[in-house]
């Protein structure tokens, strides 16, 4: 993921009257050669454009967090109590053995 640095913090914006005078073509390249654009309407950042790459590393990382967080919070507050296989999923449950081995280094 491309990182924005301050002092390519002015190259990123773009007003959104380029974009609607034939502006488009050349922000979007930009934007293929890692370099975000920041879209600005009335002197305000109204969106910002990144690689499709840089959205789903985005969406991976708030998705990993969360999921963190969720584990965080289960350790803090940890009952003790554990469950066995039928408590967990029923006594009617049955693993499927579909034959997969799982590799272990």
């Amino acid at each position: 993921m491309s990182i924005l640095k301050t002092s390519h913090l002015l190259d990123s914006i773009v007003p959104i009257s380029t974009l609607n005078h034939g502006g488009a073509s050349r922000t979007i390249n930009a934007v293929k050669n890692n370099q975000p654009a920041i879209i600005m309407r009335n002197n305000k950042p109204a969106a910002v454009i990144i690689t499709p790459e840089d959205y789903t590393r985005l969406l991976e990382i708030a998705e990993d967090y969360e999921l963190y967080m969720l584990a965080k919070d289960r350790v803090e507050h940890d009952n003790g109590k554990r469950y066995t296989m039928d408590e967990a999923f029923g006594e009617d449950y049955r693993p499927v053995d579909d034959g997969y081995e799982p590799e272990f280094e």
